[in-house]
């Protein structure tokens, strides 16, 4: 009877938005059909008490569940966003710090523009591969993706410097080795690359590959609304820890992973 109420709603807002219907007759629809499933919706409201809380309760905590994660994915993201690391203060970075030769894959959420994990990464090290490979994977809501769209790729400002987005269809086969993955993003990266940086890819590749995997740690300040502060510090980091990411399908060998908090 809920599944029918909300049906009726949300027909007459197409009803009114997209077909923009004479408002009379929608106003007339709607009546009559709340009206009907009121009045059935009235006559079932005693078995709430006998048993008919049990969906309302499921409901209430997979909501629970779905809300928190949007809302900490979400300031996860603003906070990502607000600490990008500018063109300057890159170049910065790069020309600071010591060059190791090899590959570096920082995997990251960010779809644009230079992540926070690089510097927190450079604070701890201090260094930096010469080719650096910022991998984003995203999961599209397609049954499959071709294989010449799998990878996307494209240079940076700075020489050595490439972004790669991973596309996947749900029906798609998520897993795939570290070693066929370095190898297909070299290749990819190769296709637009000069021939200056195809030697530079070639050299980084023989000396190795790390992988670089950041975790944004959420922690909302007491000064904050408390049911809020709960979502993220608790709710939001129990989902965190203990839900694969998308980073999950590349099978990492523990020798090439870092993890950066």
């Amino acid at each position: 009877i809920w599944v029918m109420l909300f049906t009726t709603t949300l027909m007459t807002v197409v009803m009114v938005v997209i077909w923009q219907t004479n408002i009379i007759a929608v106003g007339l629809f709607f009546a009559l059909f709340f009206c009907i499933e009121g009045i059935y919706m009235t006559s079932l409201l005693n078995k709430v008490l006998q048993g008919g809380w049990v969906p309302f309760a499921n409901t209430a905590f997979f909501l629970a569940i779905t809300m928190s994660w949007t809302y900490g994915r979400r300031k996860k993201n603003e906070y990502d966003a607000a600490n990008l690391v500018g063109k300057q203060e890159f170049i910065k970075i790069v020309t600071g710090s010591s060059q190791v030769p090899g590959i570096c894959i920082f995997c990251t959420d960010l779809m644009n523009g230079i992540p926070p994990i690089v510097r927190h990464y450079v604070k701890h090290t201090g260094s930096i591969r010469e080719v650096m490979v910022f991998v984003t994977v995203r999961i599209l809501p397609v049954r499959s993706v071709l294989p010449e769209e799998c990878f996307l790729v494209d240079k940076l400002d700075h020489v050595g410097v490439y972004r790669c987005i991973l596309q996947y269809g749900y029906m798609d086969n998520h897993n795939m080795d570290d070693d066929d993955f370095i190898v297909l993003v070299v290749a990819s990266l190769k296709q637009i690359a000069d021939n200056d940086e195809i030697l530079l890819l070639d050299s980084a590749f023989t000396n190795g590959t790390s992988f670089v995997i950041g975790r944004t740690i959420l922690k909302m300040s007491i000064t904050r609304n408390c049911f809020k502060r709960f979502v993220i510090n608790n709710l939001y980091r129990f989902l965190q820890k203990n839900f694969r990411s998308n980073m999950s399908s590349l099978k990492i060998a523990p020798a090439m992973l870092m993890l950066d908090r």
